[in-house]
């Protein structure tokens, strides 16, 4: 009974993502829905939408149904648990992390795991509060000169990856959150086109790497979106439960995933632990999201 077992176990393990062997998770911090991919005219992301989104997986009802803030959205993705936590950076989550459970069971060193930023106050993202985890299985940290310069951020990005090759790699990139919060419509819209065309580049740059190449896969979403334009404040703030600042957007390029493919099923950003978690074959015990299912070729999982 006992083989019967452990041969199941081995079949359920090896039966989902036999390529996928590296993760990025790129935040960008706060467009809205309606200037991203709910935008009929695309206007400000074509490369997203012309040359990304064939490669992968759409999600078009993707949501942030818990406190749609930077710090508690880019944590809520982490840890695959809604975290409501203090948005200036002096509170850490409070459940683990992917990276903290990543490296309990894998073992390895904290460059496996990297942070590169955007704000600096999301340096707390690095580990948690959880007693069973914390600074002992932190990922690394790559801070930059220039918060709102996403073109740094990909930079930082670069640099990492040449120098280390993380297996679990999030970035945030701080332009458009930044911008909005300006008060600047035009240079809103701007960044949001920056930061799309970073988004390409950051593919190829992943694709062209050798040990990357085939092997890793791609989460491109947002942190949290902005309040609708009857809303309070308009496009200038976020952080109610209005359809702008919950409506967000979730794409997925990888080895494992469908590809030209659009899945209209409602799914949240606590989905992503727990499916990163399976590609990547570690567990995460304290996750309360699910497996995003469509994440993972129909052959794979036969």
């Amino acid at each position: 009974m006992i083989k019967y077992v452990f041969l199941i176990l081995v079949f359920a393990i090896n039966t989902f993502s036999q390529f996928t062997e590296n993760v990025f998770i790129v935040v960008i911090d706060g467009p809205r829905y309606s200037e991203t991919f709910g935008d009929s005219t695309h206007t400000y992301i074509p490369v997203m939408w012309n040359i990304l989104k064939p490669l992968g997986t759409f999600y078009s009802s993707f949501y942030n149904n818990g406190t749609t803030k930077t710090n508690s959205g880019h944590s809520s993705i982490l840890t695959g648990t809604w975290q409501s936590i203090k948005n200036d950076g002096s509170e850490r989550p409070s459940m683990p992390t992917l990276f903290e459970c990543y490296r309990k069971q894998v073992d390895t060193s904290a460059n496996a795991c990297y942070v590169v930023l955007g704000k600096s106050k999301l340096d707390v993202l690095s580990h948690s509060l959880h007693p069973d985890y914390g600074p002992e299985f932190s990922a690394s940290i790559k801070y930059s000169e220039k918060e709102e310069d996403d073109c740094k951020t990909l930079e930082n990005i670069k640099e990492v990856v040449t120098k280390y090759h993380p297996k679990i790699l999030v970035a945030n990139f701080a332009g458009v959150d930044i911008a909005a919060h300006d008060e600047d419509f035009v240079s809103y819209t701007s960044k949001i086109k920056t930061a799309d065309s970073l988004m390409g580049e950051l593919w190829t740059f992943i694709q062209n790497d050798s040990i990357y190449k085939n092997k890793t896969t791609l989460f491109i979403t947002n942190d949290h979106g902005r309040h609708l334009d009857s809303v309070k404040t308009g496009f200038h703030d976020h952080g109610d439960d209005c359809e702008g600042c919950r409506h967000v957007s979730l794409l997925i390029i990888g080895p494992d995933t469908p590809v030209g493919a659009v899945d209209t099923t409602i799914y949240e950003q606590i989905d992503v632990a727990p499916t990163i978690s399976r590609m990547l074959k570690f567990e995460m015990p304290y996750v309360t999201g699910k497996i995003i299912e469509s994440a993972f070729k129909q052959e794979a999982s036969e």
